[in-house]
């Protein structure tokens, strides 16, 4: 493996191969066939125990009624998913672009020596996995996942980037979004 001596400077080279197993593994469609990136669609997925979707977890437990009523909105996984966030750092959910991308010394010997295997056994045991995904109400990644793996559970979230949680932590961006207004610009909803 190759060793950087200075972390501050970026790699010297792309080192993507344009193959696109990242593009068929990803469960919320956030990268897209021409390169395009859905950052909001990533981010409520894969970083859903961080800040985010911790405001949004604990939003659920205020506006609980009872603990019956709290597990109709949160599953035992969930929950206990989140505890293991809090003990122990938080969890990527997914990563399923960088679990299959070739593009390493490690991993590029069996996509070269036989593509079809390599995908087989990588990218599409991903895309048959059943799992619960996390997507904003009305989002391309609602329609993305209902459309291309009907496997697959989609639970609507707030990504917690424009959630009350998010305002109450960090009430600078309720005033961006105020001045934007007030000077004409349009609002960026997440």
């Amino acid at each position: 493996m190759r060793k950087y001596p200075n972390y501050s400077h970026p790699v010297s080279y792309n080192p993507c191969l344009e193959c696109k197993p990242c593009v068929a593994a990803c469960p919320t469609g956030a990268i897209g066939a021409d390169g395009a990136f859905n950052f909001s669609a990533c981010y409520t997925y894969n970083y859903r125990e961080f800040m985010g979707g911790f405001n949004d977890w604990v939003e659920k437990i205020a506006d609980s009624n009872s603990a019956l009523d709290y597990h109709k909105k949160v599953s035992g996984a969930e929950t206990v998913s989140m505890w293991q966030s809090l003990s122990f750092g938080a969890n990527y959910k997914a990563a399923s672009c960088m679990s299959v991308c070739p593009a390493g010394e490690d991993v590029i010997g069996p996509f070269l020596t036989d593509r079809k295997e390599f995908l087989k056994d990588f990218v599409k045991s991903l895309q048959d996995k059943p799992e619960t995904i996390y997507v904003v109400r009305g989002s391309d990644s609602e329609d993305y996942v209902a459309r291309r793996f009907p496997n697959k559970r989609t639970k609507r979230v707030s990504n917690g980037l424009a959630g009350r949680g998010a305002r109450r932590a960090f009430p600078v961006w309720t005033e961006l979004r105020i001045f934007a207004r007030q000077i004409g610009r349009p609002r960026r909803d997440c």
